[in-house]
């Protein structure tokens, strides 16, 4: 399935408007549990408003179970679903597990946010990839580790994201968990620019930030650049070499 007929945006001459229907899918729903796809044109009523809690609510539940929170962001109020496919065709579905090949490539990534009609023209986004458990989950030395950054992404009005006149801070690099280290938790992390401009990272590993604290990164650096995280989405990868 192409991200295209998984998530579409749809806009109307007038008002910018939009139809979040992503995290709807039979694919996604096995993971997460969503209720049937919610449809809205401008306001949501009051029972939209509460399907949209239930699935911003099992996407945090997610996020928990798999220890993304606390480990690599504290909870949060999503207001964007966050979806991505590689050029293998391989999607990023909420802590799936895909082979390290299937992700070497960039992947393309749409955004929905749960109301667009309330975006401003001069709104930007960051958007990144961290590894919270290089170079591995028990010996976090590396942590986190950057393998994309990107930032005064502008979301189009429909399709993946065009990065044609974003910033790339640092480029994409695709997962290489060590062998003998279990699963590397990658984490695809959407944040709205604030007044600050996000800069370029002296590093790959703990974000270039000279800390010795474990699992130093996104969140420090969203903190520094005035950063505030809309939504999220992540998969799992290890190395075939586990004996």
């Amino acid at each position: 399935m192409s991200i295209p007929r998984v998530c579409t945006l749809l806009r109307t001459t007038a008002t910018r408007t939009a139809t979040p229907i992503g995290l709807s899918t039979s694919r996604i729903r096995q993971h997460i549990q969503l209720p049937r796809p919610t449809l809205w044109v401008s306001k949501p009523s009051k029972i939209q408003k509460m399907t949209l809690i239930t699935m911003n609510q099992s996407l945090i539940d997610r996020l928990k179970n798999d220890g993304v929170i606390p480990d690599v962001i504290d909870e949060f109020s999503p207001s964007a679903f966050v979806q991505a496919e590689f050029p293998s065709g391989k999607e990023i579905q909420l802590g799936n597990t895909l082979k390290v090949a299937a992700t070497q490539e960039q992947p393309k990534v749409i955004v929905t946010p749960d109301n667009v009609s309330l975006e401003s023209d001069d709104t930007r986004y960051t958007l990144c990839l961290t590894d919270p458990d290089a170079a591995s989950r028990d010996d976090p030395k590396w942590a986190e580790f950057c393998h994309w950054l990107v930032t005064g992404i502008k979301l189009p009005s429909s399709g993946p994201l065009d990065f044609k006149n974003s910033k790339e801070l640092l480029e994409y690099m695709g997962p290489a968990p060590p062998e003998k280290t279990g699963k590397h938790r990658y984490v695809l992390l959407l944040f709205k620019n604030g007044k600050k401009e996000p800069q370029k990272l002296d590093g790959r590993k703990k974000w270039g930030f000279e800390d010795h604290k474990t699992r130093v990164g996104a969140r420090h650096y969203a903190k520094k650049y005035d950063l505030e995280l809309v939504g999220a989405n992540f998969f799992l990868c290890q190395n075939e070499k586990q004996d």
